[in-house]
């Protein structure tokens, strides 16, 4: 059976080839950047997560395996639970000044309604618990299935569904006080 690139690349990475890994990182840190982000709200803070959790990968590498699940899955898994601890040990107070939108509109009213809808999210998810936001990203904001949700969360579908259910919950709500 052909393997692909990124088998490839995970081969070679795993030998040692720093080039190789040079390669998943650029594959895959933008999509990890915008999981990471999302939790922590906070670009510096997310931007020394991914970067660890890159590092982290590298070095954890060779107990990587395939068979298991797709890399990204894996890599991802590294990244959250990175920022998750990042969170609880800096205890950071999210704040809405310090996010930073990179949003390129022409029609500077859509550009306003977008931003404040923006912010009322923002503000919605901070009243979450962690797991209750890690759900609530991962599957609402980034699309993911339940299954690669349990893969990065470690947790069961059920504590998945009941977190997501009590998370939508409350966001609506929020989002309903501050819309009417």
């Amino acid at each position: 059976m052909k393997k692909t690139t990124e088998e490839i690349l995970i081969l070679k990475s795993k030998a040692g080839n720093a080039r190789a890994y040079g390669q998943l990182v650029e594959r895959y840190s933008q999509f990890c950047f915008s999981i990471v982000f999302r939790l922590m709200h906070v670009r510096v803070d997310a931007e020394d997560v991914v970067q660890e959790a890159f590092i982290s990968a590298w070095n954890k590498l060779k107990k990587f395996d395939p068979k298991k699940g797709k890399f990204s899955t894996w890599l991802y898994a590294i990244a959250t639970r990175l920022a998750i601890d990042t969170i609880r040990k800096r205890k950071v107070l999210l704040s809405l000044s310090e996010k930073e939108m990179e949003l390129q509109y022409t029609d500077p009213y859509a550009k306003l309604e977008n931003e404040e809808n923006e912010k009322l999210l923002m503000f919605a998810m901070h009243r979450l618990t962690e797991l209750q936001k890690l759900v609530f990203v991962l599957r609402e904001i980034e699309e993911m299935s339940v299954d690669e949700v349990v893969a990065i969360s470690e947790l069961t579908p059920k504590q998945i569904k009941d977190n997501l259910y009590v998370a939508r919950k409350q966001v609506k709500q929020l989002l309903m006080k501050h819309v009417i």
